[in-house]
């Protein structure tokens, strides 16, 4: 039994760098199983998976797509590399609504019938395999005396996804079954992106110690983080300058807005149903009686899910959906007009203002007249740092729904509870929003 810790910078202690020596015997068995997978990890043993499977010897996988977050495209990679279908060549992803998949073992069987395994915390990840964080595991080997009851305890762990499906578990067998697990929502067709780390002093972030994988590996292109294949990218060169993050998704052909079902990719929020946004000054103008624009800023790790058109000389990405309000205290519902709101991404024309920050705007004629009615039953109106409920659109139901809530009814002290719990652990998902818990909202 070895302990290794890339706490040392040793890259001895890197799992990669492991996983090349074990990789390099005759190896006639190989089980993953990791909460988190990605294809740069897959590039330097691509070759190597393929040989096994080729020659027919077993290979069983099983990742996490934990919120979701796998990519359709790292996926297609790894059943590519592992020439499924095939009889001895297993793969299978593991998707919780409120738990993650989230072990990191790594078993090999030898020609010899010797074992050895990894069991801690580097996931099939390239920060993981190369040890850029700080990753810690026991390895056990059967030639150094280690139990093979163990050994095979490990191995008999990944079989049992395989042998015996719980709920949670889908087998891969083939491209078609990434496409299905996409168009259901348990894979992602590109990555959110990430949001800020806090800022420190002057409001930038802290400046901390920096750290560089262990393990370099030549034999195989590490494989660059763009998604190539999403077809909704697919836009004229012309209107790809200047190039948008590759979050910023485009519908084909497109010449204007997309609209409601069609403005909408095959992501989602995930457990969340949309966010809890806390009014300002700029978007409660309308309560105020005043006219301009009055616009939601948006939280970009939502941007995923949108399929946006071009908005007129700027070719800003729009996309418009219906929009419904409504207001609620303990003993009063009065509904909005229905009306057409547009979401849109700022800041990467030239001379456009905007951080790359998305905004949805609150129309006018629905809050005004619905102040009025507020107004005449002598109900306080809505104001800045107030919470609401913003629905996100989905498939079935592709329309912006927004709850504005009596702030001393029972629902109004709920939701202030959620937003000061999310804050207090740092959860929020932007400065003006938190996400809004499934089944919270009350029906329409």
């Amino acid at each position: 039994m070895r302990y290794i810790d890339s706490g040392s910078r040793d890259p001895n202690h890197a799992l990669g760098n492991w996983l090349n020596q074990e990789l390099a015997e005759n190896v006639t068995g190989l089980r993953i199983q990791s909460g988190f997978y990605s294809r740069e990890a897959l590039a330097p043993f691509r070759q190597n998976f393929a040989d096994l499977s080729a020659n027919g010897h077993l290979i069983r996988i099983v990742v996490g797509s934990n919120d979701g977050e796998t990519l359709a495209s790292h996926l297609e990679e790894l059943v590519g590399a592992l020439q499924l279908p095939r009889p001895n060549a297993h793969l299978g992803v593991i998707y919780y609504q409120n738990a993650y998949f989230h072990p990191k073992t790594y078993h090999f069987q030898r020609a010899d019938g010797s074992q050895t395994a990894y069991v801690g915390s580097a996931n099939f990840t390239m920060p993981g395999v190369a040890a850029r964080h700080i990753e810690a595991g026991i390895i056990l080997d059967s030639r150094q005396g280690d139990a093979p009851e163990v050994l095979n305890q490990i191995a008999n762990a990944t079989d049992r996804w395989f042998e015996n499906p719980a709920a949670g578990f889908e087998r891969v067998e083939n491209i078609q079954h990434v496409q299905q697990l996409l168009a259901a929502g348990i894979l992602r067709a590109a990555p959110l992106p990430r949001p800020p780390r806090p800022a420190g002093p002057g409001g930038q972030p802290p400046q901390r110690p920096r750290l560089s994988q262990l393990v370099v590996f030549n034999n195989q292109p590490v494989p660059v983080a763009i998604e190539q294949n999403v077809q909704w990218q697919a836009l004229p060169t012309e209107l790809r300058n200047p190039p948008y993050p590759p979050y910023i998704f485009f519908a084909p052909d497109a010449e204007g807005p997309t609209v409601g079902p069609d403005a909408l990719t095959n992501n989602g929020l995930g457990d969340a149903a949309g966010l809890i946004i806390k009014l300002n000054r700029d978007n409660d103008r309308h309560w105020r009686g005043e006219d301009g624009t009055a616009n939601i800023s948006i939280p970009v790790s939502t941007a995923t899910t949108i399929r946006f058109g071009v908005y007129r000389e700027r070719r800003r990405p729009r996309a418009e959906f219906d929009f419904v309000i409504r207001y609620i205290g303990d003993d009063l519902i009065i509904p909005g007009d229905p009306s057409r709101a547009g979401i849109m991404s700022y800041g990467f024309t030239p001379g456009d203002t905007g951080h790359g920050d998305l905004r949805l705007n609150l129309p006018a004629p629905p809050v005004k007249a619905m102040r009025d009615i507020l107004l005449a039953q002598n109900v306080a109106v809505p104001a800045a740092t107030d919470l609401a409920l913003l629905e996100w659109p989905t498939p079935n139901a592709p329309t912006f729904r927004m709850t504005f809530v009596d702030q001393q009814s029972a629902l109004g002290i709920a939701t202030r509870e959620i937003w000061n719990q999310a804050a207090v652990n740092d959860q929020l998902a932007s400065r003006g929003a938190c996400w809004l818990p499934t089944d919270f909202s009350p029906e329409w």
